[in-house]
């Protein structure tokens, strides 16, 4: 780690959408190059970003959001993350403070990272300027207070996962009364709401890979807001694939999953609650090919994709066989009825000759390179 820069590797989906809500501020300040992406799927920040990340933070949600940012008092993210009088102090203070934190110190110790904590002159410096300022409690208890609640894991963090400080168990980290975490982690947490889109967040266990597929997710929703989960979390990782003609490896493809919050009404009162959601292993081993990621967007026909999804394999070449008698109903001038079989598989926008001639050539190649997937590296069939 250079002195200048804090290293951080991917962890649990709250602390992941965090880093990636973290640098969703910093391309919206133009600020690309303060962090970079590494191969082994870690990301590099530079320590003085994180001196303005909250006023950017604050900017982004005004500019961005329409809206303002608070996490003191009650509010709809982070009620009570700090209290009102020491809203300055954490501005002013605290966060600039937080470019200093050094790895593994004072024997404590972090659930989420390997622990950046703020040294223990920086944390008695705190203090006196906690203690000094007219504005703040001049009680050393209070600080004191202040500090334990960056390190203890509860629904200041997030109020569906978190319990509280010293009582209920939260449902996030084996249900225990206490989740030890650093200072970092604990101030990386109230950016995390920034990286779901329409309440939705693709998690990796790679950072490049989490900020790109959450970066084609946007375009999906933006182009078709009736896309259903599944659909949406294929076609980001289909088109991920195809674009940067990559091939995951099979530890990572089984670390893809997607993260939706939802509101259900609960006995007779709406509750937020998340939802975790990821592909079966075959259809994510699938989808990761780049030829058949290829095959799938030449193609373009989302009635074959959906196949593909319900692992409905076989019946591609049903639907090549309904293709193959259009094309000689087409020939022959016949006319193609309402209820005709070939419309299950392919849209009527795309019912022309050309369109169906290309379509059954790459249905064929596609189904033989499935086939040959599912029997030599599943197991299927």
């Amino acid at each position: 780690m250079a002195n200048n820069k804090i290293t951080l590797y991917p962890s649990n989906w709250l602390y992941n959408a965090g880093v990636v809500g973290l640098l969703r501020i910093l391309e919206f300040a133009g600020k690309n190059n303060t962090f970079q992406f590494n191969n082994d799927g870690s990301v590099e920040i530079e320590r003085k970003v994180l001196e303005e990340s909250y006023k950017l933070l604050v900017q982004y949600h005004k500019k961005e959001l329409n809206e303002e940012f608070k996490i003191y008092g009650k509010n709809k993210r982070y009620p009570n993350y700090i209290q009102k009088n020491q809203e300055d102090f954490f501005k002013e203070e605290y966060i600039k403070k937080l470019s200093s934190v050094e790895p593994r110190i004072n024997n404590k110790s972090c659930n989420w990272c390997c622990g950046h904590f703020l040294p223990q002159k920086v944390l008695d410096d705190l203090q006196s300027k906690f203690l000094t300022n007219v504005s703040y409690k001049k009680n050393k208890d209070s600080f004191i207070k202040f500090i334990s609640q960056r390190e203890v894991f509860q629904g200041i963090h997030i109020k569906e996962l978190g319990g509280a400080i010293t009582e209920m168990p939260n449902s996030f980290w084996n249900f225990k009364t206490s989740t030890p975490l650093c200072h970092l982690c604990s101030y990386l947490v109230i950016f995390h709401h920034l990286s779901f889109y329409k309440d939705v967040f693709i998690n990796t266990s790679l950072f490049y890979l989490t900020w790109d597929l959450n970066k084609f997710i946007e375009k999906f929703f933006i182009k078709d807001e009736q896309y259903n989960i599944k659909k949406l979390f294929a076609t980001s990782l289909l088109q991920w694939i195809v674009k940067r003609r990559a091939l995951l490896g099979t530890w990572t493809m089984m670390n893809i999953e997607m993260i939706v919050k939802r509101r259900v009404r609960i006995n007779n009162k709406l509750e937020n609650i998340i939802d975790y959601y990821d592909l079966p292993y075959h259809i994510t081993r699938i989808l990761i090919d780049y030829e058949i990621a290829n095959l799938i967007d030449r193609i373009g026909e989302i009635k074959i994709f959906n196949l593909l999804l319900d692992g409905k394999f076989s019946e591609l070449e049903k639907a090549n066989y309904f293709i193959l008698r259009t094309l000689l109903k087409i020939k022959n001038k016949e006319r193609i009825s309402e209820n005709d079989p070939v419309k299950k598989y392919i849209s009527e926008s795309k019912m022309d000759i050309n369109n169906l001639y290309k379509i059954s050539l790459l249905l064929s190649e596609l189904y033989t390179r499935i086939m040959k997937i599912l029997k030599t590296e599943v197991g299927y069939g």
